[in-house]
């Protein structure tokens, strides 16, 4: 039903709509307050002022909207009952009309907005402010004019805006106060973090310090357990110490007793002692002369000694004759008689070679003589007693060389290397060991000796080393201007301390010789086997120095090969080759000619110092009793006897005087 009152000319429709937007948002505000949970920071704070701003510059507004409008242009608005019905014309009433609204405007009830913060205003004045806005919203709902009273209603918001502002410049003042706290509580908040941090790195070096002395701690404690150890062990100990040191105490005691007693005893015996150091003066004078008179008696010896060698004959010949093998016993065997220790007389069985080849007759046996004859029962050691003056005059000094010859099969390797045994061994092996025993009875005289050894064999003209296994060429040399000594070059020379070390070395050459089977022999000796032996001798006293080469030769057997034996003939012929030279330099130095074909072949060369000159030669010639054998021991034998007939000059010992260092 519309309104039968009349209504007034001036449309107050704007500022109605301000207020109730006003209101409306206010309503809304506080709404969402409430449901809202109150705000924690002063962000939240300073939205909701900027808020309650905007509203009263809406207010402010409104108040504007009061004064009259320079031109009232007003229309009353269209309503549905305008449209239906005509309007009544009334009396003291403008003819201006305002539309009606359907349902009528009833203004929210403004609930109290509490809003919390983390300010520091008490729990009092916020509720005292909250009660007072309570009271004051209560007192403007009770006295709420009626709709038709403009006035009423323009007075009532009027007194709303002077509300509203008096809360606005509480809240202002609240906010001032509550900035003011943020930023204090900002600068403090920036001095709590960098002393936070400060206590942090604190706290950090503390932990670290707190780690180091547990650590420490753990150390002390393990430095304090081990202390109590050893305090332990050290009182132990001390306990044990101390009854040591009584019981020291009484020996100390009873030393001291002794003491006395010998303390008489070393006067007597430095009495004793002076008079045995005047004894022993008198007995190192004695000891000085006698060495001297030993060491001149020892020149005279060797002297002596080298004129019986000289006398014996500077080129001896020994003749050795073989017994039978088992597997020869049922072989015949040649006449051999033994006049004496120097003749032997050979001849055939039959006596078929009485008639000679110019139809004379001769004898049915031959003689020879020469320094030695020993019949098949000899032994090693018996051929051994004669060498070894050789071997004396090889420690003096001397040159000395031994080889033994023969036809092949005569037993020249058994009489110089022999077979391992006391009773066979051959003359090297005592050669050696025979230097040993008398380098200790030289040490007594003042000498100190060096053996150096080496072993080569000549296989057809060439040198080859037997202790080293790498092929390696080698060649004679000069050891100085004058000739007086050899050398081999790329020659492996071993030292030698026992005899032992010397058997060794033995071995191997003979594993390394060259042997071959013939119809004579079955290892039957492709070569000439050189053992080389060098003695140095050492007087330091007398500042001397003696040089002595032994060589113990084992010379290839000489004999003629037939039928299939014709594939060694180039061995055979070097073997002869060497032989026959070796026989020229003999019959050269028995003619005593100015030029000696030693470099006719290597073994000659080789020997070339022992044969001649400075040297003492021996000759083991080595026969077969074979019949068989007849005419190479006739051979051999023949051979021997020229060499026996050579003689050579007085022999010279090699002497010189020690440099001193």
């Amino acid at each position: 039903m519309e309104s039968r009152l009349p209504k007034p000319k001036i449309i107050l429709s704007s500022s109605l709509a301000t207020t109730n937007v006003s209101t409306k948002m206010d309503n809304r505000k506080t709404v969402r307050d409430q449901s809202a949970p109150p705000a924690t920071s002063s962000n939240g704070v300073s939205e909701r002022l900027k808020k309650a701003k905007s509203t009263l510059n809406i207010n402010s507004k409104s108040t504007n909207e009061n004064k009259p409008p320079l031109k009232q242009t007003l229309t009353r608005s269209k309503t549905l009952a305008s449209i239906t019905t005509k309007p009544v014309k009334r009396p003291a009433t403008n003819t201006t009309t305002h539309g009606e609204v359907k349902k009528p405007y009833t203004r929210p009830v403004v609930k109290p907005t509490i809003q919390r913060s983390k300010t520091t205003l008490s729990n009092a004045s916020t509720k005292s402010v909250a009660n007072a806005a309570t009271n004051k919203t209560i007192n403007t709902a009770a006295a709420k004019p009626s709709k038709w009273d403009l006035k009423g209603r323009l007075a009532h918001t009027s007194d709303e805006l002077s509300n509203v502002r008096q809360k606005y410049k509480e809240t202002t003042s609240k906010f001032t106060e509550l900035q003011n706290q943020v930023t204090t509580l900002e600068a403090s908040v920036s001095e709590y973090r960098s002393k936070a941090e400060q206590y942090e790195s604190l706290n950090k070096v503390l932990n670290d310090e707190l780690k180091g002395l547990k650590i420490e701690m753990s150390n002390v404690q393990e430095e304090r357990n081990d202390l109590s150890k050893r305090l332990k062990e050290t009182e132990e100990l001390c306990k044990s110490v101390s009854g040591a040191l009584k019981e020291y105490k009484e020996k100390y005691a009873a030393q001291e007793v002794l003491l006395s007693k010998s303390t008489f005893e070393i006067e007597d015996l430095k009495k004793f002692l002076e008079l045995e150091k005047k004894l022993n003066v008198e007995l190192s004078t004695e000891r000085n002369e006698l060495q001297s008179l030993i060491h001149t008696m020892d020149k005279d010896r060797r002297i002596l000694h080298n004129a019986i060698q000289e006398m014996k004959g500077n080129i001896r010949v020994f003749c050795r004759v073989r017994p039978r093998t088992p597997n020869e016993l049922g072989r015949p065997m040649c006449t051999m008689n033994f006049i004496d220790e120097c003749t032997i007389e050979v001849g055939k069985m039959d006596g078929s070679d009485a008639i000679s080849c110019s139809g004379k007759l001769r004898g049915t046996r031959q003689e020879f003589s020469f320094d030695k004859v020993f019949p098949p029962t000899a032994k090693q050691a018996d051929i051994f007693e004669e060498l070894a003056l050789l071997v004396q005059s090889a420690l003096e000094g001397y040159n000395v060389c031994v080889f033994a010859y023969g036809q092949t099969g005569s037993g020249k390797t058994y009489t110089m290397e022999g077979i391992p045994g006391l009773e066979t061994e051959g003359m090297i092996p005592r050669t050696v060991r025979h230097i040993f025993n008398e380098m200790k009875q030289f040490q007594l005289l003042g000498w100190e000796y060096r053996i150096e050894a080496s072993f080569l064999e000549i296989y057809n003209e060439h040198i080859v080393d037997l202790l080293d296994s790498q092929p390696k060429t080698h060649e004679i040399r000069m050891a100085d201007s004058k000739g007086h000594d050899l050398y081999v070059s790329n020659l492996k020379v071993e030292e030698i301390h026992s005899p032992e070390e010397l058997h060794e070395c033995l071995l191997t050459a003979q594993r390394n010789r060259a042997v071959a089977a013939t119809q004579s022999n079955e290892r039957s000796s492709r070569s000439h086997s050189v053992a080389r032996i060098k003695l140095i001798g050492v007087h330091k006293t007398k500042e001397e120095v003696s040089v002595g080469n032994l060589n113990l030769v084992d010379l290839a057997g000489s004999e003629r090969l037939k039928g299939e034996e014709s594939a060694r003939l180039t061995e055979t012929k070097n073997i002869n080759k060497s032989l026959a030279n070796l026989g020229n330099v003999i019959l050269a130095l028995l003619k005593k000619q100015e030029h000696i074909p030693y470099r006719n072949s290597k073994l000659t060369h080789l020997l070339m110092p022992s044969l001649g000159g400075n040297s003492k030669t021996l000759m083991l010639l080595n026969v077969s009793p074979l019949d068989e054998c007849y005419n190479e021991t006739l051979n051999s034998l023949r051979f021997a006897s020229n060499v026996n007939s050579c003689k050579t000059g007085n022999v010279k010992r090699t002497r010189t005087v020690l440099q001193n260092s």
